[in-house]
This record gives structure tokens, C-alpha cells and sequence, in this order.
């Protein structure tokens, strides 16, 4: 009885996952003002970046501050290769994955070997230090003065549509990632390491290789996801590619979502897009942040779980009240014991 309640779940669940992707496919083709099209890009980009970050920072629960230089590094990897050799960015996105995972797996040989708050402030350090470098590198980086990438069609309208459709495999491909992880062996490997570290370790995973393949997907997707924003802003310079709001948005979104599944993310950009959105255009920038720092003050005290944990806690009552207990593994996105 509960495996056959569980199967429709997933059913339930895929089917919704399938109708939401399908609607996206269809949205740009709706007579919808262009800033609608252009804000799903930021939309898909953000759920990019928070299944990203939550490879390491949910599954295996080491926090990262520094999340931004790997997608800065993507970003200045398409982009420098165009400053220099004039190489398309559409040709070059693929090597803005593999030069965040190279620098991932540079800093990961020393970074994990220390832990909780240190580990969080050296990652924040690497920030400023791929900072630092962007500004003094000129003659790879262009300096403060930045890099300015082409249009490729000087229809809007269409650049828009085209990059509505880059911005939606990009979010689905990195979803589909994160459920791929959530229901492996490495994944229950790196969820034993967040619970704890020196048990799992005890029980036989290799925690030290485990957590530097999740630091090295988690910059690989972000990367990519780089590369992408930085094609569409068609501009990068230091202080916007590596800068602490873009460090601290993914941590947020996943937080608010629910960073122990890949649903969480998912709800978590979107609300984080909505509403950061509606205050910059009522309120101003100034007020925004502000006020949504308080909003997300309030719902990680009350919802540590997130949105998605506390929807799965709500649901769990009913059905044990239907006559059968549901493992926390059925719920919508959590991994199978």
C-alpha cells in the first residue's frame, strides 16, 4: 500500500514537473511585453545558480561564500577568449565550466581540510582574491575598464526569445543534475557527510574525495551558468562578476526553498525573483534589500526546513491519517532510502 501511494507520488510528481517545463516552452510564444521574457532569463539564471551552489552547500552542508568566483571565472573565461582570439562565447560556454572546476579543485586540495565558519570565510576570500586578480591582470582581463561582448542579432524582440530558450535548458540541465546526485550513492554519501562528518567517515565514505567531486560539480554548474549571464549582460568587469550579492543569493535561495532536496532551489529563486523584483520596482534598491533581508530573517527562523520542508511536514499528518506512515524519503524531491 505505501509503495504503490509512493509510485503515484512520483508520478504525480513528474507529470507536474513535465507540465511547468512544457508551459515554459510555450510562454515566449504569448504576446507578453519583452521585460516579461527578459526577466525569465534572470529567473532561469538564479535556479542555474542555486542548484549550483546547493551541489555542496545542501547535500554535504559546507556553506560557501564564495560561490560568485566560479561564476565569474565562467564568465571571464568566454569572455577573455573573445577579448584575445575573438573566439564566439556561443563556441566557448563548455570551457567556462571546466575552468571553474580546475580553480574548484585548487582551492577544494586546501579549503577542505578546515571546516565550518573557517571554511566559509575562505571561501569569501577567494572572492576577493579572483577579484583582485581581474582588476591587475589587464592584458587577460581588461582591467576595471571590463570586456564588451557583440550582440549576435540586432533584433531585440529575438535576442530576447533566444536567450529565454539558452536560459531554460540551462536551468532544467542543472536541475536535472542536482536530481541525478540527490538519488545516488553520492548523494546519500554526501547527505552522511552533512549529518556527520566523522561518522560517515567511520561507516566507510571517502570524504575527502566525495566532497571535492561536489565542489568540482557545484563550480563546473556555475561556471556554465556564468557564462551564460555574462554573454547576455554582454559585458563583465570585477566588481559586478565578483561581488558578494551574487555570493549571497544562492545561499538565500536555496535557504528559503529548502536546500535538502532539488526542489527547494527551485521554489526558492523564483520567490527570491518575485519578490526582490516587485520591492527594486516599488520601493527603489535602496529600501529592497533591506526589507527582504528581514523577510528572510523571519523565514529562517520559523522554517529552518524551508518552504518545501515545511509543505512535506504539513503533508505528512494527512497521510498518516489516511491509515499508513509515509518515510520522509517520499516526500516531493527527497532522495530514496
Amino acid at each position: 500500500m505505501t509503495s504503490e501511494r509512493s509510485a503515484r507520488s512520483r508520478s504525480r510528481g513528474a507529470a507536474v514537473v513535465v507540465f511547468v517545463v512544457l508551459c515554459c516552452l510555450a510562454l515566449p510564444l504569448a504576446p507578453l511585453p519583452d521585460f516579461y521574457i527578459e526577466q525569465a532569463f534572470v529567473l532561469f539564471f538564479y535556479i542555474a545558480l542555486a542548484q549550483s551552489w546547493n551541489v555542496l552547500g545542501g547535500y554535504s552542508g559546507y556553506l560557501s561564500l564564495g560561490h560568485a568566483a566560479f561564476v565569474g571565472m565562467g564568465g571571464y573565461t568566454v569572455a577573455s577568449l573573445y577579448f584575445l582570439f575573438r573566439l564566439s562565447p556561443f563556441l566557448t560556454f563548455p570551457l567556462g565550466g571546466v575552468g571553474a572546476a580546475i580553480v574548484a579543485l585548487i582551492i577544494g586540495a586546501i579549503c577542505f581540510r578546515i571546516r565550518g565558519s573557517y571554511f566559509l570565510i575562505a571561501t569569501m576570500l577567494v572572492l576577493f582574491i579572483m577579484q583582485s586578480l581581474a582588476l591587475n591582470l589587464r592584458p587577460l582581463t581588461n582591467g576595471p575598464d571590463g570586456i564588451d561582448l557583440p550582440l549576435f542579432t540586432d533584433d531585440f524582440a529575438l535576442e530576447g526569445k533566444i536567450w529565454y530558450f539558452c536560459g531554460l535548458a540551462l536551468a532544467v540541465g542543472t536541475s536535472v543534475v542536482a536530481f541525478a546526485i540527490e538519488r545516488s550513492r553520492f548523494g546519500l554519501n554526501l547527505m552522511a557527510i552533512r549529518e556527520d562528518e566523522d561518522v560517515a567517515r567511520a561507516m566507510g565514505v571517502r570524504v575527502i574525495h566525495c566532497k571535492a567531486a561536489a565542489f568540482v560539480i557545484s563550480a563546473a554548474l556555475a561556471g556554465v551558468a556564468g557564462a551564460f549571464y555574462t554573454y547576455r549582460a554582454h559585458i563583465i568587469e570585477p566588481f559586478t562578476a565578483f561581488s558578494l550579492d551574487l555570493a549571497a543569493a544562492p545561499i538565500l535561495m536555496s535557504i528559503l526553498g529548502g536546500s535538502r532536496n532539488w526542489i527547494g532551489p527551485v521554489v526558492g529563486a523564483t520567490i527570491f525573483d518575485i519578490i526582490s523584483t516587485t520591492l527594486k520596482l516599488s520601493v527603489g534598491n535602496e529600501y529592497s534589500d533591506i526589507v527582504f533581508a528581514l523577510f528572510l530573517v523571519v523565514v529562517v527562523l520559523l522554517l529552518p526546513q524551508g518552504l518545501v520542508g515545511l509543505a512535506a511536514t504539513l503533508r505528512r499528518p494527512r497521510r498518516e491519517a489516511g491509515g499508513a506512515s509515509v518515510p520522509d524519503g517520499d516526500a516531493v524531491g527527497a532522495p530514496r532510502k
